[in-house]
């Protein structure tokens, strides 16, 4: 659960996905488009108290729901912010930016 209402991609949410956990959070920043789709249900307005009590609620009740989430979140964090793929697309985006086609 992330409880913060100003982030813009936080890594604690990187890193819960990377572990296999369902995400619990206010719709803040890039959140929404982190987490995979099933799991954006369970992301609430901004100050939204009982919504996320009610989200934390359902989720804390239905194992087999947070593992199906847990495991949409793992893939995904796997494809899209797996350390070596952002290493390569920062090379891709500085060499361009240098006029390079890569770095070596």
């Amino acid at each position: 659960a992330l409880s913060s209402d100003s982030e813009q991609f936080p890594i604690s949410v990187v890193e819960a996905m990377a572990g296999g956990l369902a995400v619990v959070a206010p719709r803040v920043g890039d959140v929404a488009a982190m987490v995979a789709e099933p799991n954006r249900n369970y992301l609430t307005e901004p100050g939204d108290e009982a919504a996320m009590t009610r989200a934390l609620a359902e989720l804390a009740g239905n194992p087999a729901l947070r593992r199906e989430l847990g495991e949409a979140n793992r893939q995904r964090a796997q494809s899209l912010y797996d350390e070596s793929r952002m290493i390569a697309a920062y090379r891709q985006v500085y060499a361009g930016v240098m006029g390079r086609r890569a770095f070596p």
